[in-house]
């Protein structure tokens, strides 16, 4: 049986989001939502302070704005859950966590993913499982929806003084849990994530707070990867985190100089190419943006 923790600011979005667990869940359930509107606490306070209440042996940290498409879903992750070596069950995110900079996942070919989201005005479905697996193996996820045995969460709650907002709890979750445990991609449900995220400087700054907290025991990987492995990974995350850095209008945190300095350092690598136009066309968005909605 599951408890099912929602941190909230839209009641109505709550209520929508029960409705649907009811609809979707085929086992029995208690849905905890916490009304954040007046306190504003930060996710990882909220989540400990729910899971304190709850009745039941598996935990789902889910965000308001996730809607569950597939039946019966309780017993396909509860199956998963169960084992003994399972830590956290969610929908998207990587095998690798680098040294560098990066958000959840390093530059895609990392991705491990089974979910709908919805950007740019459509439904977008990521689907990335490479190996065709039920529980894809990853050493981070994505906050959208998280599941957790009781006793797991109990053994590892939630990191309430370093994290005291809404960035970057999800990753150090995932990678304290991860030190104990493995981690999963359930890929046997699909669930749809109405919200784009909020990329911004404080997000910056919170990644650069949890990159600090774990640079002893970076980088983390859930499968065994060869040295030339890594080298790659570190130099296409580099590079998409200048791009994603671009296309979030942070031109401050990662400008033209960067691009420069990666294309010499790896000239002859094909992803290097894409930089320089990349950087056109999301600094002429910006610069539209900034106009006052002229453009």
């Amino acid at each position: 049986m599951y408890s099912i923790i929602c941190c909230s600011v839209n009641p109505e979005e709550a209520a929508a989001l029960e409705r649907n667990i009811a609809d979707t869940i085929g086992m029995p359930f208690e849905f905890i939502p916490f009304d954040n509107r007046e306190k504003g606490y930060g996710l990882c306070k909220v989540y400990n302070l729910c899971a304190e209440r709850a009745r039941y042996d598996f935990l789902c940290f889910v965000h308001e704005d996730v809607r569950f498409l597939t039946k019966d879903w309780g017993r396909l992750v509860a199956s998963q859950l169960s084992r003994k070596e399972c830590g956290l069950v969610g929908f998207a995110g990587s095998v690798i966590k680098l040294k560098r900079l990066t958000g959840w996942y390093t530059c895609g070919r990392d991705l491990r993913a089974n979910y709908v989201q919805y950007m740019r005005g459509g439904d977008h479905l990521r689907c990335v499982n490479p190996a065709k697996e039920d529980f894809s193996p990853v050493v981070t996820l994505d906050g959208l929806c998280l599941f957790v045995r009781c006793d797991v969460w109990k053994e590892i709650p939630f990191d309430e003084v370093t994290f005291r907002g809404f960035h970057c709890y999800d990753l150090d979750y995932s990678l304290s849990v991860s030190c104990r445990y493995r981690n999963f991609v359930c890929n046997t449900v699909l669930v749809e994530h109405f919200s784009e995220g909020a990329f911004s400087h404080v997000w910056v700054d919170e990644l650069k707070r949890l990159h600090k907290k774990w640079e002893s025991r970076l980088p983390m990987v859930a499968v065994p990867l060869a040295l030339k492995d890594l080298r790659r990974y570190d130099r296409l995350g580099e590079g998409y985190f200048i791009k994603f850095m671009w296309q979030k209008g942070c031109f401050d945190i990662r400008g033209f100089r960067d691009a420069v300095y990666y294309f010499l350092r790896y000239p002859l690598t094909g992803s290097v190419w894409t930089l320089f136009p990349k950087y056109l066309k999301y600094k002429l968005r910006y610069l539209c943006k900034n106009k006052s909605g002229m453009c």
